[in-house]
C-alpha cells in the first residue's frame, strides 16, 4: 500500500511539473535549445523551495535562493535559466528528495534532517549542542570529515549539496518557567520527531504531534507548553503573544538548510556550467554565513525588545544546569552514531571537538 501511495504521489508530481514547464517558452533540464549561432546551448532548471519566500527578512535564505539564481543566469550569459518556485509548488518537503533523485525537479532548498529515515547523516542539520556558533558549524562542516560524510550520503541518494546556510539561536520557548533540567519533566513539548524522541525521554517531556501552523493556538490553549525553535519566531510567528519564557543558551546553535541539485540534472550540463554552479554556490555559502551574523544580532534584538516590553522573561541557565542539559542529550547522540558508519565518525569528531572547547 505504501509503495502504491508513493507511486501515485510521484505520478501526480510529474504531471504537475510537465504542466508547469509546458506553459513556458524554455526547455527543461532534460532538453536544451541552441543559440542563433548554433554553438552554445541553453538550459532551463527548476528550483523548488518548500517554504514561503522569507528572503526579505532572511539574508541567508536570499543568498541560498534568489542570489544563486540571479548570479547563475548573469555569469552564464543566459545559457542557464533558473525557474524559482516557493511554497512547494513543484514538490512539498516529504516528496522533495525523491523528486530530486528522479530528476523531476532540478534544484531545491531543503532541510536534510527531514530525510533522516533515508539519509541518517542528515539528522545532523538540526542536532542539539553539536556546535556553539554558525562559524563553528561552518568550520566543522568544511574543515573536518563531517561535511564530506553528509555530502556523500546525500549523493548516494541522487542529490548533490551545493551550499549550506547556518541559522542560529534555536531554543526553548515556553509558557512555563524552566530554571533547571528538573523543571522540564512533564512538560508538553511540540514533537520534532526522529531522534528528538530519545532526548525527550531523557528530559522527561511529553512530545506532542502538532504542526507549525498550530503552534500559536496550541500554546494559547495549553495543548503544548513549549517548542524548541528559533527565537526569531517570537516575531515571525508572533509567538511572543502566547509564550512567557525563553531559555538561554540555545539548544541548536546552527540549524542547517541546504541548496542542492539533482545529480541527473547536473550530469546533463556541460563541464563549464557544472563548475560555474559549484563556484557560485560556494560564494553564496560564504555570503550567507556573513549575513547570518546579522541574523544572530537581529534575534538577540528580538529577545531584548520582548524582555524590555515585559512580554517575555529570558531565563539564563547556570553553567551547572547547562552541563546537565548537554549530558542529557548524549543518549540521542549515541543513537545517532548507531545509524551508520558515517554517523559514528561524525559523533567521534563532534565529541572530541566539544571536549576540547569545554577545556578552554
Amino acid at each position: 500500500m505504501k509503495n502504491v501511495k508513493k507511486m501515485i504521489i510521484n505520478v501526480v508530481l510529474i504531471i504537475c511539473i510537465i504542466t508547469l514547464t509546458a506553459c513556458g517558452s524554455n526547455a527543461s533540464s532534460g532538453d536544451s535549445s541552441k543559440t542563433s549561432g548554433g554553438k552554445e546551448e541553453k538550459y532551463n532548471l527548476t528550483f523548488n523551495v518548500p517554504l514561503p519566500d522569507t528572503t526579505k527578512n532572511s539574508k541567508p535564505m536570499y543568498y541560498a535562493t534568489h542570489w544563486i539564481k540571479e548570479e547563475l543566469e548573469k555569469r552564464s550569459e543566459g545559457r542557464l535559466k533558473i525557474d524559482l518556485y516557493f511554497n512547494g509548488q513543484l514538490a512539498q518537503q516529504p516528496e522533495m528528495l525523491d523528486a530530486l533523485a528522479s530528476g523531476t525537479i532540478d534544484m531545491g532548498n531543503l532541510t536534510p534532517t527531514f530525510y533522516g529515515d533515508t539519509v541518517p547523516e542528515g539528522y545532523i542539520s538540526y542536532f542539539p549542542y553539536w556546535n556553539k556558533t554558525a562559524q563553528e558549524a561552518y568550520d566543522l562542516m568544511n574543515k573536518t570529515e563531517i561535511g564530506e560524510i553528509l555530502n556523500n550520503a546525500m549523493m548516494d541518494n541522487g542529490v548533490q549539496p551545493l551550499m549550506y546556510t547556518f541559522l542560529t539561536d534555536n531554543g526553548w520557548l515556553l509558557t512555563k518557567p524552566v530554571h533547571s533540567m528538573e523543571d522540564m519533566k512533564g512538560l508538553l513539548i511540540a514533537s520534532m520527531g526522529g531522534l528528538w524522541n530519545t532526548w525527550y525521554d531523557e528530559l522527561g517531556v511529553v512530545g506532542v504531534n502538532i504542526s507549525v501552523a498550530e503552534w500559536y493556538d496550541g500554546l494559547q490553549r495549553g495543548i503544548i507548553d513549549g517548542v524548541p525553535v528559533g527565537y526569531q519566531t517570537l516575531k515571525t510567528l508572533k509567538l511572543n503573544e502566547v509564550v512567557k519564557y525563553a531559555v538561554d543558551p540555545p539548544v541548536v546553535n546552527a540549524n542547517m538548510a541546504s541548496t542542492v541539485i539533482s545529480q541527473k540534472a547536473m550530469e546533463k550540463l556541460p563541464k563549464d556550467l557544472q563548475d560555474l554552479i559549484i563556484e557560485v554556490s560556494k560564494e553564496a555559502e560564504l555570503k550567507a554565513l556573513e549575513a547570518g551574523k546579522e541574523h544572530t544580532a537581529m534575534v538577540k534584538q528580538i529577545l531584548e525588545e520582548n524582555e524590555k516590553s515585559g512580554n517575555l522573561e529570558v531565563i539564563h541557565l547556570s553553567k551547572k544546569e547547562e552541563q546537565k542539559f548537554y549530558e542529557s542529550v548524549q543518549p540521542m547522540w549515541d543513537k545517532f552514531a548507531s545509524l551508520s558508519e558515517g554517523n559514528k565518525r561524525m559523533i567521534e569528531i563532534i565529541r572530541k571537538h566539544r571536549e576540547k572547547e569545554m577545556k578552554k
